[in-house]
């Protein structure tokens, strides 16, 4: 009788990076998110999870994830940056920008991989110590339009410094991209160095020089990245990080009882 070797055993497959990605009310639901982002994540190779602003355990959830998009929405409460209020501002809920600042302070803390979109770029000025134009028509005109007076998306080009992470990551000098907001970067947040610019001078994106894990964007680049490659490389940026990171968490300890080895500044990924 032959006899049936045994099969290899097949290595595990490792589980998809968790990406949490900030929901807030919208359509009248108490917490929803446009399904392109979460789209967006799928496409990379993560697994998106929403995270509701009401979830008073937000800092122990995303200690579980491997990474965090803080996401588009209403203007933040002026309060958190010690400005007046102004008749532009609307779609306010303070509990989600007091949620959303912490967050992106942990996530920063604990070293996960962040991508700020529209408000969430933000977001994450303001937990660091920024402030925001409140309202772009009064302060820089409108000579590039970030927001039709529709309230719907308009196209407009930006420019990407060189040398910066988001330029090895889009591999462009200028893209094009979907706008949708009238608030913006006023005074640059202390860590933060501008990566992309408007026209007009609005800042566009931002990093962090000592983290190469952080990065935003005032544009949405889940309107078009299912047919645009170079704001699709935004999610895959996001997603390789965080596997990265996640794998440098999890490998067993070296004979000097330090950790694995991790990713470092300048490995970013496209």
């Amino acid at each position: 009788m032959k006899r049936i070797g045994r099969r290899p055993m097949q290595p595990p497959t490792p589980p998809l990076p968790i990406v949490a990605l900030s929901a807030y009310e919208r359509n009248g639901e108490p917490f929803s998110l446009a399904p392109e982002y979460a789209a967006a994540v799928c496409r990379a190779g993560g697994l998106p999870v929403l995270f509701p602003p009401q979830c008073p355990g937000g800092l122990d959830f995303i200690r579980r994830c491997d990474a965090l998009v803080l996401t588009g929405g209403g203007d933040i409460s002026p309060d958190f940056y010690g400005a007046a209020a102004d008749e532009s501002i609307h779609a306010v809920h303070p509990d989600r920008d007091a949620a959303e600042i912490g967050l992106a302070r942990a996530a920063i803390a604990q070293g996960l991989p962040l991508l700020g979109i529209c408000r969430g770029m933000q977001i994450l000025n303001v937990a660091l110590g920024g402030t925001l134009h409140l309202d772009l028509p009064k302060t820089v005109g409108t000579h590039v339009p970030h927001r039709s007076t529709s309230h719907t998306p308009v196209a407009h080009s930006v420019e990407i410094l060189a040398g910066s992470t988001l330029a090895r990551i889009l591999g462009k000098n200028q893209v094009c991209i979907s706008s949708w907001h009238h608030q913006a970067v006023a005074v640059l947040a202390p860590g933060l160095r501008v990566s992309a610019q408007a026209a007009d001078g609005v800042i566009e994106a931002v990093e962090m020089p000592e983290n190469p894990d952080v990065l935003a964007v005032q544009w949405h680049p889940e309107h078009t990245c299912a047919d645009d490659p170079a704001q699709q490389a935004l999610f895959h940026w996001l997603v390789e990080r965080a596997r990265r990171g996640r794998d440098g968490r999890d490998a067993p300890p070296t004979s000097s009882g330090q950790a694995g080895p991790v990713a470092q500044p300048g490995e970013e990924g496209g």
